[in-house]
């Protein structure tokens, strides 16, 4: 018979439990440079990690990244401004060549 009692109740919901979390950049960084400044003092290795970690951020996103970037970039752009003029200069010599060739059959 229980079979058949909580197949005619209705379903109750689910409890739902949603706590809001934000997040705030500059309480973060406040936080984790409190760590380094207490962990400055002794030599703990997590204190140790964090520094490196720290260290690696800033330089990955310091000038010298940048820089190797944007040295990137300018080669890629004289390699195709290299490659088109080499095509035109091919064009060129393809249309005094064969054109006068052309020209003569449809005449």
């Amino acid at each position: 018979m229980g079979l058949f009692t909580s197949f005619f109740k209705p379903l109750k919901p689910v409890g739902f439990d949603y706590r809001p979390r934000f997040y705030d950049e500059k309480k973060e960084e406040k936080m984790e440079r409190r760590k380094v400044a207490e962990g400055l003092a002794g030599d703990d290795p997590e204190a140790m990690k964090s520094r490196i970690q720290r260290n690696l951020k800033r330089q990955s996103t310091s000038l010298s990244a940048k820089s190797f970037r944007q040295q990137q970039v300018a080669k890629s752009n004289m390699r195709l401004l290299l490659i088109i003029a080499v095509l035109l200069v091919a064009l060129v010599l393809a249309i005094e060549v064969y054109l006068p060739r052309f020209a003569y059959l449809f005449e």
